[in-house]
């Protein structure tokens, strides 16, 4: 028989309490006695690992299942070292009883009731139920873990060999939990992607405007988690936590230097400046389709290059796509360093095809495909660009 046959082929007797015999009509004494006593412990959770030694790296023996009884030898680290059917091998403290001697009355809170899996990309596996508790790891997005029990917003969970806690909001009974709403997840948490802010100082606010409450203050080069953006505003996930910061002021993971803060970040102003003074040493480079510096240039390899060279932000490629990054910017919110985005193929049906970044003034520098085919500066108030302007965004 293998463990698992053995295991229930010597359920019944794991519990026994050994007594000596008698003889010559004399008991043993009580000493005598009290050395047979075989301390008794409980299974807790289900589908536990026995293991050959004290440590998930240790192979294992065999499973146990919730109210099988073990005998006690010792204890290493966390880890119990128990005898079982004469196999003797280690199990996690977290899923023994703290009860010996047969005692009923073990305690089954780590016992795992259920299975569930993590619906959001990152989600910290904590030492108790707060966010001021010391993170074990980070779960990624479907990782399966044991569910043992949910209390005031916070779920106890088995995760590799590991007890600990995370936010029950990011909990479901499978993955499409993400966006059904089961145990208090819907669409409107699930992270989408990574990014960094780029603020010396940003505030997480509990809702999209300056007139919410804050939450928490976010340093230079802080990673969180993208959820949904309108507005000019991202509502991000950060430890824990679900609040909103100013869209400006993110950036693609892996996009900037988070060792320092770069100038950009000391103020919008002066952001913007380092932008107009680097674009304006471009001047008179010539217009070159599909070209992205540093010699020539499109005009969005021109802003591509300037962001990236001034101001250390990263945008895409092609000017479509850089009309849609960032936070949205009203045109009579324009401000220096905005990218500003205009339809010259035909008549304006709002499809990007040009951008040039705004200097102040009504004055952009770009890198024009007209006449002059070379970084200029234009007005954009002139009857041509006023005519075929689509919108703005903010990256700095």
């Amino acid at each position: 028989m293998n463990f698992n046959q053995k295991r229930v082929a010597a359920s019944i007797m794991a519990t026994a309490i050994i007594m000596p015999t008698m003889g010559n009509l004399a008991y043993a004494n009580e000493s005598e006695i009290e050395s047979s006593t075989v301390e008794s412990r409980t299974i807790t959770g289900n589908a536990v690992n026995f293991r050959k030694g004290p440590g998930t790296n240790n192979a294992s023996i065999g499973k146990f299942y919730k109210g099988d009884k073990v005998e006690y030898i010792g204890k290493d680290g966390s880890w119990v070292k128990v005898k079982y059917n004469g196999n003797t091998g280690y199990v996690h403290e977290n899923y023994v009883s703290i009860n010996s001697l047969g005692n009923s009355n073990e305690s089954n809170d780590a016992s795992v009731k259920s299975t569930k899996v993590v619906t959001t990309k990152g989600l910290n596996f904590r030492t108790g139920p707060s966010t001021g508790s010391s993170k074990i790891s980070t779960l990624g997005y479907g990782t399966e873990v044991g569910y043992i029990s949910e209390s005031n917003g916070w779920s106890k969970i088995s995760s590799n060999g590991r007890v600990g806690y995370v936010s029950s909001k990011y909990l479901g009974t499978n993955l499409s939990d993400s966006t059904s709403g089961n145990s208090g997840n819907s669409s409107s948490n699930l992270v989408k992607d990574t990014k960094v802010v780029t603020a010396k100082s940003l505030n997480l606010r509990t809702g999209p405007g300056t007139g919410h409450s804050k939450v928490a203050t976010l340093s230079y080069g802080t990673e969180v988690g993208s959820i949904s953006e309108n507005g000019g505003w991202t509502k991000v996930n950060h430890d824990d936590q679900t609040g909103y910061v100013s869209s400006q002021y993110l950036a693609e993971k892996g996009s900037v230097d988070t060792s320092s803060p770069s100038d950009s970040t000391n103020s919008p102003s002066q952001g913007a400046d380092s932008v107009i003074s680097f674009a304006k040493t471009l001047l008179g480079k010539p217009y070159v389709w599909g070209a992205e510096g540093p010699n020539s240039f499109d005009c969005s390899g021109f802003t591509q290059y300037v962001m990236k060279k001034s101001a250390g932000v990263s945008i895409p490629r092609v000017s479509r796509d850089q009309s849609k990054y960032g936070a949205y910017v009203n045109r009579g919110d324009l401000r220096s360093g905005d990218l500003i985005f205009f339809d010259t193929e035909g008549s304006n049906n709002g499809s990007v095809s040009h951008v040039g970044i705004y200097m102040g003034n009504g004055e952009m520098i770009h890198a024009s495909s007209g006449s002059s085919k070379k970084v200029t500066i234009s007005n954009i108030n002139s009857s041509y660009y006023s005519s075929r302007y689509v919108n703005a965004r903010r990256v700095l």
